[in-house]
């Protein structure tokens, strides 16, 4: 009898209906529910995720109310929310066993962002999520300020089920090195290009690590089908990523490559000349880099590099030394086109390469890709404006300070 008027009061108290019309008004949206400033418990949720009113939400919203794995479960088990694409349960405790509920449950067929910061998850927890089949779906996974460390991360790198994902915020968590370069050799997350690992114990092998993951995942979106096309233009690649590009497999069929607008010096050159997987390039496009003639005579000297037909290298630095090397050079036989404009030339320089007989066939045409390449700097601008807003709205919501002052 008691129970009975303790469910009672429990129901009366929190009025499940009137505080899912409040969370609705909140976001001013019927498919956003937000609960940031109402009182909240387990109780709460369980009685909320029976509710017939929430069956239009998309978006979900429940942080900072101390719920535990009860509420998980609650929400794992209802099959009101059929729709739902984001589930946020920031500063929480649903710990290892609430993420295992999140994870079985087969009613979100369209969660798209899970954002469980803050809620005392391990490594366990971490292989539930990864382990399950039901999260193909997810592009968008936050765990920051958790303790799945080294182990945990090394789950999500296996995690087969997630090749969805395109965003992963795993600060503070008590990850090393050791996480990173597991990380790293991962083919389960094809589309992962966004990577929060700030607050964690990586030296600059992890980092490294990381880079060279991150240049691998953008090169599998980025190739073309048959392999032969890559363009890795304006992503501000330096010397890291050229020994990634240098060192991959998937690229020994590659005859396209365009590395325009980036940070390239005559380091990052030196590696790409000595690649085992670039033999088969006929054009390759660096202008507006800074190769120097340094990184223009490993081009020239480079055995790799030596079936290049056209080569783009305006705006790199180059002076008349460069051009003396490659008239030096019985090398470079098969090129045809070079594009040099924007250099530090003279016209002696020029006279020079009319010279040499391995250089008759040549020609150095004016820049072709210039009105394109003005076309994707206002792309990028366009592009930069809309992710300084994305990054603003992602401070906003995971600014711990900000959150507590709430």
């Amino acid at each position: 009898m008691i129970l009975c008027d303790r469910e009672f009061i429990v129901k009366k108290f929190y009025n499940i209906e009137g505080l899912i019309q409040s969370g609705f008004k909140l976001s001013r949206d019927y498919e956003t529910l937000d609960f940031t400033y109402a009182k909240f418990g387990d109780d709460a949720v369980q009685e909320m995720a029976k509710s017939r009113s929430i069956k239009q939400v998309r978006r979900l919203t429940i942080n900072g109310k101390k719920l535990t794995a009860l509420s998980a479960r609650a929400l794992a088990e209802s099959d009101k929310m059929p729709n739902l694409e984001s589930l946020k349960l920031y500063k929480n405790k649903i710990g290892d066993e609430g993420i295992k509920y999140l994870a079985e449950s087969e009613k979100f067929p369209n969660l798209k962002s899970l954002r469980l910061a803050w809620n005392e998850i391990g490594p366990e927890g971490t292989r539930h999520l990864a382990e399950s089949p039901n999260m193909g779906s997810l592009t968008s996974l936050a765990l920051s300020e958790n303790r799945i460390g080294d182990e945990g991360l090394k789950y999500l790198a296996k995690a087969k089920s997630l090749s969805s994902l395109e965003i992963m915020d795993l600060r503070k968590n008590q990850i090393t090195d050791e996480g990173a370069e597991a990380l790293s050799k991962s083919k389960c997350l094809p589309k992962l290009q966004t990577i929060d690992l700030t607050g964690n114990a990586l030296t600059e092998k992890g980092m490294n690590a990381l880079a060279e993951f991150k240049v691998f995942n953008l090169i599998r979106a980025r190739l073309s089908e048959d392999g032969t096309k890559l363009d890795l233009s304006n992503l501000g690649f330096g010397n890291v990523e050229c020994k990634s590009i240098a060192e991959c497999e998937e690229l020994k069929d590659l005859t396209h490559l365009y590395l325009e607008l980036n940070k390239i010096t005559e380091q990052g050159m030196a590696l790409l000349a000595n690649s085992e997987f670039l033999q088969n390039l006929t054009l390759l496009s660096l202008d507006r880099n800074k190769i120097g003639d340094e990184g223009f005579i490993h081009i020239i000297k480079s055995e790799t590099l030596q079936n290049i037909q056209v080569l783009m290298v305006e705006n790199n630095g180059i002076t008349d030394e460069g051009i003396k090397a490659l008239c030096e050079e019985e090398c470079m036989k098969n090129l045809l086109r070079l594009y040099i404009e924007e250099n530090n030339t003279t016209e002696e320089g020029f006279e020079l390469m009319a010279e040499p007989e391995h250089l008759q066939q040549l020609e150095y045409p004016e820049f072709e890709r210039e009105e394109e390449i003005e076309e994707e700097e206002e792309e990028e601008e366009e592009f930069e404006e809309v992710e300084d807003i994305e990054e603003i709205e992602e401070e906003e919501d995971l600014d711990e300070t900000e959150y507590e002052n709430r």
